[in-house]
C-alpha cells in the first residue's frame, strides 16, 4: 500500500507537471495490458497494427504515428523509452509550461517519423521494411527546444552534444529510431525560440525604486533594483526575487503597504505555482516569516548602528578613535559623494582598488546581495571615500539608502568595502565611522552595516538543520571570514537583527541551497546605462544643487 506522503508527492507531480506524467503512465500501463515487458512487440500479432514505418504508410495506416507512441520495441528499451521521456518532457514542461510541452513533443513526434519515413523511402535505404514504435522522437525534440532556454554558454554546448548523439547513432546503429531522432532534432532547433515562455516579466528597477519612495523599505530592498531581479507586483506593492535551478530566491521582505507585505506570501506562493517555481524567501524578518509560515532558518545577522546620540566616546569605541585620529594626523579626509559625478582619476582608482581586492581573493566573489562599483555608479547610492592630500584614494565605502515612506533616506545600508592594499591601514573603520557622523548630521536615524552571512549569536537549543547551517559557516570560516567580518562590525556597537531563509518543506531544502548558491555564484547582469529622474534626493545633494 502507498503511504500518504507518496500519494500526496504523485498529486504534486500531477499538478506541476500533468503532461509528463500522463505520458509515463500511459506508457507503463499499455506495456503491462500487452505483456511488452516480456515479450517482444514484433512477437505480437498486433505489432504490424501499430507500428510506423514505410510498409505502414504504404497500406495507408498514417494514423500508426499515434498507435505506436506508448510502445518499446524490447522489453530493454522501455528503460531508455521511460528514463528519456521523463528526463527531456520533464524538463521542457519545467522550462516552457504544459501546453508548449505538449506542441513541442506532438510536433517533434510527428515531423520526426514522417520525415524518417520519407526520408528512407526516397533514398532508397535498407531500412525501407523497417517498423518502430516509440515516443522518443517528441522527447528528443523536446530537448532540442529546451536548448534555447539555457544561458548562452551552455545552449551551444547542450545543442553540439546532442547533435553528435543523433549523428553517431545513426552511423553506428543506423535503425530506424535513430532516423527519427536526428530528423526531429534538425526541425526542432531553429524552432526554440518559438516556443520559449513569453509570461511577462517585469525587469525594469524604476518601478520598484517608485515602490520604494511610495512604500518606503528595509535594509536590504534597495538591492531589488538590481539588474538581474524579477518582479512580482501587486497593487501595492512587489516581492523581488532571482530565478535559479527552479527556485525564486526572494530578496529581502516584501515591499509594499502593510497589507501587502502581510499578503504577499500566499500572492507569490500562488504566481510560483503557475510559473512551476519554489519559493524561497532569503534574509528576510521575523515578520515575513510569520507570514510565509512553513520551516526557518537564520542565514545571517544584520547589523544596525543607531545614529541618535552617537558620539565615539569610552573605551568600547577606542578602536574607532585611534583610526580617526591618525587618519587627520596621515593627513586622510574623508569625502561622502556620488560617485558618478568624480572626476575620471577618481572613478579609475576606485575601479583598480576593486580590481585588486578582488584579485587578491582565494575564492569566487560572492554577489548576489552584495554589489560593486557598478551598483555603486548609480547616483542614488552614496560612496565614501578615503583621499590624502596628493588625491590618492585608500579606501571606498558604498551606502544603499533605506527609505521611508515620503521617499527620504531615513537609513543607509553599507554594501562595498573596499581598501588600497599598501594605503592607509584602519582605512575602512575611518570611512564607516565618519559616514555615520555624516549621516546623523543629515537626520539619518540608523546605519546598517550588512548582515553577516552564517553567523547566529547565542548558543541555544536549534534544530538539526540550523546547527548543520552553524557547522557549514564554521567550515567555510578560514575561505571567506565571516565570522571575522562580524567581530569587525561589533567594534561599532551595533544591535544584532536575525535574517532568515522561509521555505515550505524541508525536501526542497537541497534544491534551494543550490539556488542560493547560484545566485551568490552567477556573473552579474549588466547594469542599466541610464537612470530615470526619481525625486529621491538627500541633503547633502540638494545643497550642492543649490550652491
Amino acid at each position: 500500500m502507498f503511504t500518504t506522503k507518496e500519494i500526496v508527492r504523485a498529486g504534486d507531480l500531477l499538478r506541476r507537471y500533468p503532461f509528463t506524467a500522463a505520458g509515463l503512465a500511459v506508457i507503463v500501463t499499455l506495456g503491462a495490458v500487452f505483456r511488452t515487458f516480456v515479450t517482444q512487440v514484433d512477437q505480437h500479432s498486433w505489432a504490424d497494427r501499430i507500428s510506423y514505418g514505410v510498409p505502414a504508410f504504404r497500406d495507408d495506416r498514417w494514423w500508426a504515428v499515434f498507435t505506436g507512441a506508448p510502445f518499446a520495441i524490447t522489453p530493454l528499451c522501455y528503460v531508455a523509452v521511460l528514463g528519456s521521456f521523463a528526463a527531456f518532457v520533464g524538463l521542457a514542461e519545467h522550462r516552457l509550461g504544459t501546453a508548449r510541452t505538449m506542441i513541442v513533443w506532438a510536433v517533434g513526434h510527428v515531423a520526426g517519423v514522417f520525415g524518417a519515413i520519407g526520408l528512407v523511402d526516397l533514398t532508397g535505404s535498407a531500412l525501407v521494411s523497417a517498423v518502430d514504435v516509440g515516443p522518443s522522437g517528441g522527447a528528443m525534440a523536446a530537448a532540442a527546444v529546451c536548448t534555447a532556454t539555457f544561458a548562452p554558454r551552455w545552449r551551444w554546448r547542450a545543442r553540439i552534444a546532442l547533435i553528435a548523439y543523433v549523428v553517431g547513432s545513426l552511423v553506428l546503429v543506423a535503425h530506424l529510431a535513430d532516423v527519427v531522432h536526428m530528423v526531429a532534432v534538425v526541425v526542432a532547433l531553429p524552432l526554440g525560440p518559438l516556443f520559449l515562455r513569453r509570461a511577462a516579466r517585469a525587469t525594469e528597477a524604476e518601478p520598484a525604486v517608485h515602490q520604494l519612495a511610495a512604500h518606503g523599505g528595509g535594509t536590504l530592498s534597495w538591492m531589488t533594483t538590481w539588474p538581474g531581479t524579477e518582479y512580482f507586483h501587486g497593487t501595492d506593492g512587489y516581492v523581488a526575487y532571482r530565478r535559479h535551478a527552479g527556485v525564486a530566491v526572494v530578496v529581502g521582505d516584501p515591499v509594499g503597504s502593510p497589507r501587502w507585505q502581510q499578503a504577499a506570501p500566499a500572492l507569490f506562493a500562488a504566481h510560483c505555482d503557475r510559473e512551476r517555481l519554489v519559493p524561497a524567501w532569503f534574509s528576510v524578518g521575523s515578520a515575513t516569516v510569520d507570514a510565509v509560515g512553513g520551516h526557518r532558518l537564520q542565514v545571517a545577522e544584520d547589523t544596525i548602528v543607531d545614529l541618535a546620540g552617537l558620539e565615539f566616546r569610552g573605551k568600547k569605541w577606542q578602536d574607532i578613535r585611534t583610526a580617526r585620529n591618525r587618519a587627520a594626523k596621515d593627513g586622510i579626509a574623508f569625502r561622502l559623494v556620488t560617485l558618478a559625478d568624480e572626476p575620471a582619476s577618481v572613478r579609475r582608482q576606485v575601479r583598480e582598488i576593486s580590481a585588486s581586492w578582488l584579485a587578491g581573493k582565494r575564492t569566487p566573489e560572492l554577489r548576489f546581495t552584495l554589489g560593486g562599483v557598478d551598483q555603486a555608479m548609480d547616483p542614488r547610492v552614496r560612496v565614501g571615500l578615503a583621499i590624502d592630500e596628493h588625491g590618492t584614494v585608500h579606501g571606498v565605502t558604498s551606502w544603499l539608502p533605506v527609505f521611508d515612506d515620503n521617499g527620504k533616506p531615513q537609513g543607509w545600508t553599507l554594501d562595498m568595502m573596499r581598501r588600497r592594499a599598501d594605503g592607509f591601514r584602519p582605512v575602512v573603520e575611518f570611512l564607516i565611522a565618519e559616514a555615520c557622523l555624516a549621516f546623523q548630521a543629515e537626520g539619518a536615524a540608523f546605519v546598517s552595516l550588512s548582515g553577516a552571512p552564517l553567523v547566529r549569536t547565542g548558543d541555544g537549543p536549534a534544530p538539526v538543520g540550523q546547527r548543520l547551517l552553524d557547522r557549514m559557516g564554521t567550515v567555510l570560516e578560514p575561505l571567506y571570514g565571516f565570522h571575522s567580518l562580524h567581530a569587525f562590525k561589533a567594534k561599532f556597537q551595533p544591535r544584532r537583527v536575525p535574517l532568515y531563509l522561509a521555505y515550505r518543506s524541508t525536501a526542497e531544502l537541497p534544491r534551494i541551497g543550490l539556488a542560493i548558491l547560484c545566485a551568490y555564484m552567477a556573473k552579474p547582469a549588466a547594469a542599466t546605462p541610464a537612470f530615470a529622474p526619481v525625486p529621491l534626493t538627500h541633503p547633502a545633494v540638494a545643497a550642492a544643487q543649490v550652491a
